[in-house]
């Protein structure tokens, strides 16, 4: 199984990330990728981007001089009982490759398990984002098999995350149940630095472990993407 695009970095507008945009796009196609994503954090992250970085995106990614495919994206946050992210569609409408987590400090991380299944399941029904990021080691409880049974009825990937890849018993119980309800995933490095991008190794280890579907990881193919995140590969 060959990864063709690391769909989830982050740069210095994160807050906590190391370095530039056009750091992370050169890395990239060092490493014989086809495409990355830009996918930084939101506001609801603390140092995360604000709007204006996020409307001014598509247009700095598509002045990157790099020979593969650079998308515009974001890692977004729930900030209620409705599941609404922290981003309106006049934001995420301009992005290529829109995702939501859960993190520390934001309002998920906040409540009980019980309302955060229920914001998620929610946010899940209104569609306004694409994969769920690292749902193994997303740092607060949820109840994870109606998560992804969620996902796959909503036609909504989960991400395999290399750099939450530790808990192996975890992972493949995860991977397990995608398998069985045909519940698509993409995998992805979620890098922080620039060496880390196009880093699958662990992630693909694992996946050859529980003899996961190819046909279920997004990634694996840019027609898959493009379809997926209703994009064109063809730059411009």
């Amino acid at each position: 199984m060959q990864i063709v695009a690391d769909l989830h970095t982050h740069t210095i507008a994160s807050g906590h990330a190391a370095d530039t945009i056009r750091t992370v796009c050169e890395t990239a196609a060092r490493r014989g990728l086809l495409g990355v994503a830009i996918t930084d954090h939101g506001p609801m992250v603390p140092g995360g981007a604000d709007k204006v970085y996020f409307m001014a995106l598509q247009r700095m990614v598509d002045a990157i001089d790099v020979p593969i495919r650079v998308m515009s994206g974001i890692e977004d946050d729930i900030i209620n009982a409705r599941g609404e992210l922290s981003m309106g569609e006049e934001i995420v409408g301009r992005l290529e490759i829109v995702k939501a987590g859960c993190h520390p400090f934001a309002w998920i991380a906040e409540q009980s398990m019980k309302v955060r299944t229920d914001a998620l399941l929610n946010a899940i029904a209104l569609r306004r984002f694409r994969v769920f990021t690292h749902p193994v080691g997303s740092y607060c409880d949820f109840d994870i098999d109606a998560v992804v049974e969620a996902c796959a009825e909503a036609g909504i990937a989960l991400e395999l995350n290399e750099s939450k890849i530790d808990d192996v018993r975890k992972n493949r119980s995860f991977l397990e149940l995608c398998a069985k309800l045909n519940a698509y995933i993409t995998v992805s490095s979620d890098a922080h630095v620039a060496e880390e991008v196009g880093g699958f190794e662990r992630s693909l280890s694992i996946l050859e472990t529980v003899g996961f579907p190819e046909s279920l990881v997004i990634n694996t193919s840019t027609d898959k993407i493009a379809s997926h995140f209703g994009i064109s590969w063809k730059k411009g």
